[in-house]
């Protein structure tokens, strides 16, 4: 969905996004090389000369290289860094109402995901809700539980069976999972989720449909509580380095 065709071509910024996007949610890690350049300008449908301004902007910022030679290619150099500035960038960029909006779609995609899956789930489908939990209670950094987080509502799309909730998860988490990131940059935040994503496995596997769905949705909104709380501090630190 990161490289689906943009909806009009010639927009640098549009490539920019996606690509800092495909970055910040890991689906491109450090040292990972992108596709080709005229694949990956026919897969955005814009031209050649569109998205080798996009790629100079990305070296200008330090996120990829480009090698030459036989083995070159672009790479990507920073992800790590791009993770919590794609975060805060997207954070001050929406309004309270914008904020709330998207996590009332989570909620609505998720919660009634899990509904269905405590109807639905296959032994698979339980045993990959489980683990992400698990690796949800190691996260020991907010890069790693972003990641648990988004897999675990994908994985509760698919425990539901249902291929249009498994779409809308997947493309709900480019607008949503940069920003829990910030979030989980509170151990206590990380650990609470946790704990919510291993109860909702639970009642998954013990097929209590109505638990599952409260729990997913007490999971979303304290994400949301705590973005609504950090965007403030965020839009002040913004402002602070544009006067320095």
């Amino acid at each position: 969905m990161l490289f689906a065709p943009l909806e009009s071509s010639g927009r640098t910024e549009a490539v920019l996004d996606r690509v800092r996007t495909a970055i910040a949610l890991g689906v491109l890690g450090e040292g990972e090389q992108l596709p080709p350049e005229a694949e990956l300008a026919a897969q955005f449908n814009v031209s050649p000369v569109t998205l080798r301004e996009a790629l100079g902007a990305l070296r200008s910022e330090g996120i990829v290289e480009t090698r030459r030679g036989r083995a070159g290619g672009t790479f990507v150099l920073r992800a790590d860094r791009l993770h919590l500035e794609h975060a805060r960038t997207r954070l001050a960029a929406l309004s309270p109402v914008d904020l709330r909006d998207l996590a009332d779609w989570r909620i609505a995609i998720s919660a009634y995901a899990a509904e269905l899956a405590a109807e639905r789930a296959s032994d698979q489908n339980v045993a990959m809700l489980m683990t992400t939990a698990h690796q949800a209670a190691d996260a020991s950094d907010e890069v790693s539980a972003r990641r648990a987080d988004s897999r675990f509502h994908i994985e509760l799309a698919a425990a539901a069976q249902s291929a249009r909730l498994s779409g809308a998860a997947i493309s709900l988490q480019v607008d949503y999972a940069p920003l829990v990131t910030l979030v989980y940059q509170d151990s206590a935040a990380r650990a609470s989720a946790a704990e919510l994503f291993g109860s909702i496995a639970a009642c998954v596997r013990d097929g209590k449909p109505e638990r599952a769905r409260v729990l997913t949705k007490q999971v979303v909104v304290l994400t949301r509580d705590s973005l609504l709380e950090l965007r403030v501090d965020v839009i002040r630190g913004l402002g602070e380095e544009s006067s320095s």
